[in-house]
């Protein structure tokens, strides 16, 4: 007889520009910045199990899942933070480690997932919390649960799940493309590149969502964080008058407009995305007795 077991649906998120904030309280440390909730995300399967365990697929270009993971510390943590033991399957539609809040995203799929299958009474928004703290402890990301708790562009204006967040909508696509990976907590945890980051910030909050892009591509100028390849193709952008940025933190580029996909597509597989209407929601799933 097969477990019982939950799917849950949590969305990615681009970072433009970010400026982490440091709090002895994890809830009130995370980040502010903008950025941009995505239609594609993470599926969470959580199935009761007497010894919790990950496994971690992604979604080739037929949509079938390849196994390029069998464990994750980060998920285990939150297991053992919800008082749970659970076998977890995440299964991410867009690269890991590039600049889509995927490893946010499985966290924060896991966590509603965890909450259903074991009717645990936990409030959506206590999941959210939970999933921010554990992110937090391991510098994975600072901002991108408290983006994905819902949908649409982003602006953080203060940090954590609580936070003030303003959220624009927009129906055009959004285009994007992976040059490679970046460690996300060689970033976060090196003072340098903080200082370079925190100097690079914005000095003024973006009314729409051109301006989001706008203000993300000033950061990633002063910051330095942009790499040769990533700049390869933002020059061809800019020859095209197309609005582009650096993925935050990714070797990747993200773009809007109607030749934006034409021009990526030079430089490898192009992504095409939406906003998000919504945050993390249950898909199926029968829970434990």
């Amino acid at each position: 007889m097969e477990s019982a077991s939950v799917t849950a649906f949590c969305p990615g998120h681009i970072s433009g520009y970010f400026l982490p904030v440091i709090h002895e309280n994890p809830d009130k440390s995370g980040s502010i910045g903008g950025g941009l909730v995505l239609s594609e995300g993470v599926r969470v399967v959580a199935r009761q199990n007497p010894i919790s365990s990950v496994k971690i697929f992604k979604s080739d270009k037929t949509g079938l899942p390849e196994q390029i993971g069998d464990t994750s510390p980060v998920i285990m943590d939150l297991l053992k933070k919800m008082s749970v033991h659970a076998a977890i399957e995440t299964t991410c539609y867009l690269p890991i480690g590039s600049g889509y809040g995927m490893s946010a995203a499985a966290l924060l799929g896991t966590a509603h997932a965890v909450n259903s299958l074991f009717n645990l009474g936990l409030s959506s928004h206590d999941c959210i919390k939970i999933a921010h703290q554990v992110e937090v402890m391991h510098r994975t990301g600072l901002g991108d649960v408290s983006a994905c708790q819902s949908g649409g562009a982003v602006i953080r204006k203060t940090p954590g799940p609580d936070g003030e967040i303003r959220r624009l909508m927009n129906l055009r696509p959004i285009y994007a493309i992976t040059l490679g990976p970046i460690k996300t907590s060689s970033i976060l945890t090196s003072p340098s590149w903080m200082d370079k980051i925190s100097k690079a910030f914005p000095d003024y909050i973006p009314e729409t969502v051109d301006e989001l892009f706008l203000a993300s591509r000033e950061f990633a100028e002063k910051s330095g964080l942009i790499s040769e390849e990533v700049r390869t193709v933002l020059k061809v952008c800019d020859d095209n008058r197309v609005l582009a940025s650096m993925t935050m933190l990714g070797c990747g580029v993200f773009a809007i407009g109607k030749t934006a996909e034409a021009i990526l597509n030079m430089f490898g597989e192009v992504y095409r995305l939406t906003l998000s209407p919504g945050g993390p929601r249950i898909l199926h799933g029968e829970r434990c007795s």
